[in-house]
This record gives structure tokens, C-alpha cells and sequence, in this order.
């Protein structure tokens, strides 16, 4: 409405993706992000009822893009920041204090 939003354009197969704490998750591969939890859980096929914001920010990417996204949208303010720190470029931009 005048703002600049109505000259905004999105794929449509684009998803945002976040962090939710708490989701079920059934079966997911999320090695690519991360392989090693407490206890030895494995990560090739993880399912948990419980899931931090960690394993469920890299199960949201990877339903996501086994759904067919060629888009992630990425707010810091709804990740995990442990999971977003885990990457060197990230590590650049987010200050330590």
C-alpha cells in the first residue's frame, strides 16, 4: 500500500524457513547440517518428538528443498543462532559479545 511492497516479486516456490522448537520430526536426513548430537543420536534418520531449534531448522531445509523450494528465506530473528553460527560466513557477520 505505497510502502514499496507492491514491487516485490517471489518465486513461488520459495519457503521461509525458521526455527520451531518443540516440532515433530519423522525420518530426515540432516547430516549436511549437523552430525553430531548428545547420546550418539544419529542424524541420517532423525526423529525426535522434541526437536531443538538446531535439528529442526536443518529438518525445515531439508523438507524444503526435497519439496522442490529453489528458494530459502532466511530471517536471524526466527533461527537458530547456534545453527546459524556453525557457518564461516556467518561467523563474520555475527559479533561475539
Amino acid at each position: 500500500p505505497g510502502d514499496g511492497r507492491e514491487f516485490c516479486v517471489c518465486s513461488a516456490n520459495a519457503v521461509k524457513i525458521r526455527a520451531e522448537d518443540g516440532r515433530s520430526v519423522s525420518e530426515v536426513n540432516i547430516t549436511p547440517f549437523i552430525n553430531n548430537l548428545p547420546f550418539g543420536k544419529k542424524t541420517d534418520c532423525f526423529t525426535t518428538a522434541d526437536a531443538s531449534g538446531s535439528t529442526s531448522q536443518a529438518t525445515n531445509i531439508m523438507e524444503s528443498l526435497e519439496m522442490g523450494a529453489k528458494t530459502l528465506l532466511i530471517d536471524e530473528d526466527t533461527c537458530a543462532t547456534n545453527f546459524m553460527i556453525r557457518d564461516d560466513k556467518m561467523m563474520e557477520l555475527v559479533h561475539k559479545d
